[in-house]
Order: C-alpha cells, then sequence, then structure tokens
C-alpha cells in the first residue's frame, strides 16, 4: 500500500533533502539544486515549497518537488525551482538502478491529486521530459500533453559530430587568428571551491555582456540570483562546473554548467565582448565538446532556447511538454 506524505514549507522541505539522498534524472533534481533554490531563491520567487513522496514497502521512494504560489487569487502548483530549472522530472530515495520507476505511475499519479485536493490548487508543469515517471502520472489523470520547448544536444559519442564542432573551418580561421595574439587554455573548475573561488569572475563576465540589454533572461543582479548561483556551486551532489577559456592571462569566455550522468547541461555562459569578432564562445564550445568527448561524457546538452549559436551546431532537437490540470471542485 502506498503510503503518501507532504514536505511543506521551506524549512520542512530542507530538513528532507538533508536526511536522504537522492538518484535524480537530471541535475535539477538533485538535493543540492532543490536545496540551494529553497533556500535562496523560493521566498523572491513568492513560492513555498512543497515535495510530495510516496513510501512504499521495499521500493524506492519517487519524490516530486513543487511549488506553491497564488497567481491573481488562484492557487497554483508548478514544479519546484521554475522557472530556473531547465527539466522537472521525479527524484527518488534508494536506488531505481535494478527495480526501475515503471511501476511507480498510479502511486505517483494518486499523490499528485491527492496534493491538488489539499492545497485546492491548479497543476501547471512545464518542462517535462516526454518519457519520464512525471508525464506518465499526470496522463494517467487524464493530462494531455502539450508542446513546452524545444532543447538541443549534441552527441559526444559521435566522431563526426565532435570533429564537425571542433573543426570547422570557421572555427580553424578564428582560432588561428586569436592565437597570433597569445596562448589559448581551457580550464575546468571541478570542485565547490574551485567553483566558488572562480564565480564572481564569471558573474562580472556575464554582467559586462548583458548589461542594458532588453532580452536579457534573469541576469546576475547582486542578490537573490548572484546567492542561488553561489549556493548550487556549493553543493557537491549539484555536479556544478564552471569551464573557462583563457587567453594567456585574459578570460574569453565562461560556461556555467553541471556533470550528471554522462551527460554535460550547459546552464549559463557569457563572453568577452572586447574579442566578440572572434567569436569565443564558440572557441569555448569547440574546446569543451573535444575534452568532455575525451573524458567518456556522452551528450552535451545545449537545453532550451533557440539562440543562434545553438542552431548553427550540428546539434539534435527533442521537446519537452507542458501539463496543466484545473483546480479541483470543492467537496
Amino acid at each position: 500500500m502506498n503510503a503518501i506524505a507532504f514536505e511543506y514549507g521551506a524549512r520542512a522541505a530542507t530538513d528532507f533533502l538533508d536526511t536522504h539522498q537522492l538518484s535524480a534524472r537530471t541535475p535539477f533534481q538533485t538535493s543540492g539544486w532543490w536545496r540551494a533554490w529553497v533556500r535562496e531563491a523560493a521566498d523572491a520567487e513568492c513560492a513555498t515549497p512543497v515535495l510530495v513522496h510516496v513510501t512504499r514497502p521495499g521500493r524506492p521512494t519517487p519524490v516530486v518537488g513543487l511549488q506553491l504560489h497564488q497567481d491573481d487569487g488562484t492557487a497554483l502548483l508548478r514544479p519546484l525551482s521554475w522557472p530556473w530549472a531547465d527539466y522537472h522530472e521525479v527524484a527518488y530515495v534508494g536506488d531505481v538502478s535494478s527495480t526501475g520507476p515503471g511501476s511507480d505511475t498510479g502511486g505517483l499519479a494518486e499523490a499528485i491529486d491527492r496534493c491538488q485536493q489539499e492545497f485546492g490548487a491548479k497543476l501547471e508543469l512545464s518542462d517535462l521530459i516526454t518519457d519520464g515517471p512525471l508525464l506518465r502520472a499526470v496522463s494517467e489523470l487524464g493530462v494531455a500533453p502539450r508542446p513546452s520547448n524545444v532543447v538541443f544536444r549534441l552527441d559526444l559519442t559521435d566522431p563526426d559530430i565532435v570533429r564537425r564542432v571542433s573543426e570547422r573551418r570557421d572555427m580553424r580561421r578564428k582560432r588561428r587568428r586569436i592565437e597570433r595574439l597569445g596562448t589559448l587554455r581551457l580550464t575546468c573548475a571541478d570542485t565547490p571551491e574551485r567553483v566558488a573561488a572562480r564565480l564572481p569572475a564569471f558573474i562580472d563576465l556575464h554582467t559586462r555582456q548583458w548589461r542594458d540589454r532588453p532580452d536579457a533572461v534573469a541576469p546576475f543582479d547582486g542578490g537573490v540570483v548572484d546567492r542561488t548561483f553561489a549556493a548550487v556551486a556549493s553543493e557537491p551532489s549539484s555536479g556544478a562546473r564552471l569551464h573557462e577559456l583563457w587567453l594567456d592571462e585574459t578570460l574569453l569566455a565562461g560556461w556555467f554548467g553541471f556533470c550528471h550522468d554522462r551527460t554535460y547541461y550547459a546552464y549559463r555562459t557569457a563572453y568577452d565582448l572586447a574579442h566578440g569578432r572572434d567569436s569565443p564562445g564558440h572557441l569555448l564550445t569547440a574546446a569543451m565538446v573535444t575534452e568532455l568527448a575525451a573524458q567518456g561524457t556522452d551528450t552535451f546538452d545545449l537545453m532550451r532556447g533557440a539562440y543562434a549559436y545553438k542552431l548553427e551546431l550540428p546539434s539534435s532537437r527533442a521537446p519537452t511538454v507542458t501539463a496543466s490540470r484545473e483546480q479541483p471542485s470543492p467537496v
């Protein structure tokens, strides 16, 4: 029999995350990401965290991360860390590798339905993975999914794709031109301490690039955005990495992302506008693709956002979906 429970509020959610190790499909369901977001961003988003978990004897415990807030007087349940996260899915307490999550659908559906009833809230889930248990669960509740976003990925197991990214003719030309000025090198901060040391320089680079631009999305603000990135980076389970491309001692470009389950998730990038004609962001991507492929990484996930630089790469496209369910009628 399924035992359904809710961890309501920041204190209860962080206590749960402090005492349970999660198995996550993406870095956005790790304990580290959820804990950092709850502690630093939830208040700014006017969101109350709700962790819904389903305990079953002898089976891993699925955990659905949600946030509750008011939208013009309507109670609304969205995925925990929306809209910061690019993917939303179920996490698990316990190892799911041997049992698989396929049989969880009924329990998850029951838990989500009960959560809606408990809070009298409409459900609005976006950026769901198309083959994931969260989508299967809400589909069992009669929800018809609709398109959410398109994500872009590079297959690093394909030598031809790696070669096409790293050895494009225009990239070779720009690399040769900039190397006349000095030595290019790629570095990677791969521990919480190293990321913390390099994060201020990355924030400064991003701020200078996006300052006063109307199309900036969640730019660093000296407050909650900066603190949340720092909190995520400080969590070992988040898998945060900060890659940087240097010309001698000049920082040309950086990429803040996550290494998780043989995939690199490219979350936020920035480059030095003074070297814009040499496409330092493209040069950084080429160097990272080469290095990550050599290290055994399977996928370079560029995630959502149909930006021009993604469309120029030999990336594949995959959809994510949205699933909505109306506020339950009062009993």
